[in-house]
């Protein structure tokens, strides 16, 4: 029997899932908290239920919100190292890691979040605390915020010009 994926815990207005039929599922965009597909007849659309169905298809990607470069990360401050060292993801049992890398060139074309980078898959909570615990360490303006309502872990650092963010969705088994 082949091992569980990993479901996403919760999910976010603005993230996307693109079926292995082609359909694009889209979260908050006729309601709140339900997904709905751009010209759909389905009016109230589905749930997040459904929606982690639509994703045990190996086919389905799941795309996150990315957070406005130009706003505050959601969720509360994690700003010390004892703060990052008693962090408690549970009942998450993991996480899946989405990065995005904003530079100069994608400012002036307008861009406020990013291009997006491949996912990291299948982090276990150890592996979570360390890398926030080494962004922390390494680029000390880093900012780091837990967003338990959605289920996110972001951190935010700047490297010479470019501007990265780490969203880490979190997941259970």
């Amino acid at each position: 029997m082949p091992a569980s994926t990993p479901a996403i815990w919760r999910f976010a207005d603005h993230d996307i899932v693109r079926t292995g039929d082609g359909r694009t599922w889209y979260r908050g965009l006729r309601h709140t908290q339900r997904w709905a597909v751009p010209g759909g007849d389905a009016p109230a659309g589905i749930d997040d239920n459904a929606v982690r169905g639509l994703l045990a298809d190996p086919r389905a990607v799941f795309t996150p919100a990315r957070p406005d470069a130009y706003e505050p990360l959601p969720g509360r401050l994690l700003g010390s190292g004892e703060a990052l060292r008693l962090l408690d993801i549970r009942p998450a049992a993991g996480a899946a890691l989405y990065r995005c890398a904003l530079d100069r060139l994608g400012a002036v074309l307008g861009d406020t979040a990013g291009s997006p980078r491949g996912p990291v898959p299948g982090l276990r909570p150890a592996d979570v605390r360390a890398s926030l615990q080494g962004t922390a360490h390494r680029y000390r303006a880093a900012r780091i915020t837990l967003d338990r309502t959605h289920g996110r872990i972001h951190a935010r650092y700047v490297i010479a010009n470019t501007l990265h963010t780490h969203t880490y969705i979190l997941t259970t088994s």
